[in-house]
Parts: C-alpha cells; structure tokens; sequence
C-alpha cells in the first residue's frame, strides 16, 4: 500500500514521544497503527493493522503485521465484519456486499490481540465520505492527449484544473501523478535511484477549487495517470504529519483514531490520463 512507510514512521514518531518539551521515553508499549482509505464508488479493499516496533529492532512486516483481528465497519447501522486477505495484516470487504458512498459516515472498529500484555487492542474510529468529484470540462479537452515537457522551460508547463464536489463544504484536495509506464525514461534524475519504485507523486495539499497541476509532479516521460481527490478531515490532517515525508513529530492532536495510531480517511477522485513526450 502506497502508505505503508508513513503509518511505519507515525508508528515510530509516537513511540518515541518526539516534542520540544518532551524526552524519549525507553519503556515500549505495543500500540496498533492502522493505515485505511475509503473511496466514495468503491469497496474497502484493504485496512491494514500494524504493530509499532521496539527501539533497535528492525521492521519486518511479516513480524508486526497484525492478524487475528476482529475488524468491522458500520454505515447506516448495518455492521460489516471484513475478512482477512492472505498478505498478513490486511482486511477486506467484498464490492458484492458494500460499496462506499459520498456523504454518508462509516465506523471502524477493531479488536486485535495484545501480543505484550496478553489483553485487547479496542479501537475506533469514524470518517464521512466526501461527495463526488467532477472536473472541469478542461479534462475532456486533455484526457489521453500528448504533451511535450521542455525541461529548460518548466514555468510553461503548469495550469489550474478546478475541482468541485457535489457538497460545497468539500474545498480540500490533493493531486497525485502515476507513471504508467517508465520504459520512456525519467524525466531529472533528481536524488531518486534507477530502481526506485516511486511512481506516484503527490502535491501539498489545496484548498480548491482551483487545483495547480506543476511540473515537479511528473518524474517520467510516457503515460501518466493524473487523479484528483477531494479528502475528509482525517486524510487533511494525516497529510499535515506526513507532508515532510515522515519527519514531523507526531502529534496525537492530529490523531482520529481511538485507542491507536495512523489513518482512517476518506475521498473521492477524479482521474485523467496524459502522455508526456520530451522536447526533441
């Protein structure tokens, strides 16, 4: 999950009990993380449970990755007991029994085992899905066209997509540029490996509805997937942690979930694909 290296270092943030006032605290205590995105017209595919990791131990995913969870999410009073996928750690629902809709609130609830203390993990929490996003009619006009990225001259490659849902109330976003395919060749080499697996980019995140789509988003030459999300609270503050690439001392005001760390949030998006073609 594109996440995971985030909930792994809240995780570690928090254990640490990072803060200008505050000192490192030695004693380890498990906590849970739990690392989940609901999208409004689709089911909920994966909610990953993690446990934190002790100072000096290294991460093995196999070894924190919790199993034997009881894990259920309640919308409009009907509780769903998901199932756990075959990669540990991971549970899921169906789309023949529930897809997630805009505008309405979904509960999660968990009780995972305590391998430390032998008791119960209970947590909760709850996220309302944003309605629907729709694009501008600009999108009609670029979807599946070709443009040249002239490297020398990047200030020309930038517009404003505008994104509204069908709430008002709505006016957060966020912006992601997928690579496709990379056989095309990167774009700057930048401080990213040859083998690097990041393909997703991301922005800051935006008020809207104007969306600002810039040119540091695109690593890859060739097909890119743009999408567009509008997000709920819980993913706004989750970014306001994350924003730094993990660096930012966790702060459990920012923190939605009862009993644990980590992120359970909600969007809707929108998606266009382009191709991007160097200047010859």
């Amino acid at each position: 999950m594109r996440y995971t290296k985030y909930f792994i270092l809240i995780a570690l943030a928090a254990f640490f009990e990072l803060g200008c006032d505050q000192t490192i605290q030695s004693d380890y205590q498990e906590q849970i993380v739990v690392g989940a995105f609901l999208y409004a017209g689709a089911p909920i595919d994966s909610i990953v449970l993690h446990r934190t990791t002790p100072l000096s131990y290294y991460y093995d995913d196999t070894d924190y990755a919790v199993k034997g969870a009881q894990v259920t999410v309640t919308v409009d009073g009907v509780v769903h007991t998901l199932k756990p996928l075959p990669e540990k750690g991971r549970y899921y629902l169906p789309a023949s029994e529930l897809i997630v809709q805009g505008g309405k609130t979904y509960n999660l609830s968990v009780v995972a085992p305590n391998l430390q203390n032998g008791g119960v993990h209970n947590i909760s929490a709850t996220t309302t899905v944003p309605m629907p996003i729709h694009l501008s009619g600009i999108i009609d006009s670029i979807h599946g066209q070709t443009f040249t990225l002239d490297t020398n001259d990047l200030s020309h490659f930038a517009f404003l997509v505008t994104a509204t849902t069908t709430d008002a109330s709505d006016s957060r976003f966020i912006l992601s540029v997928t690579a496709l395919d990379t056989s095309n060749g990167r774009v700057r080499k930048g401080n990213l490996n040859e083998d690097s697996s990041l393909f997703t980019r991301y922005s800051q995140m935006q008020t809207g509805p104007a969306i600002a789509l810039t040119p540091n988003l695109i690593r890859w030459y060739g097909p890119n997937l743009m999408t567009f999300y509008a997000i709920d609270t819980n993913w706004w503050d989750y970014q306001r942690q994350v924003a730094g690439g993990g660096s930012s001392d966790y702060q459990p005001s920012l923190n939605h979930i009862v009993g644990a760390m980590g992120v359970f949030a909600s969007g809707a998006r929108d998606t266009v694909s382009v191709f991007i073609k160097p200047k010859q």
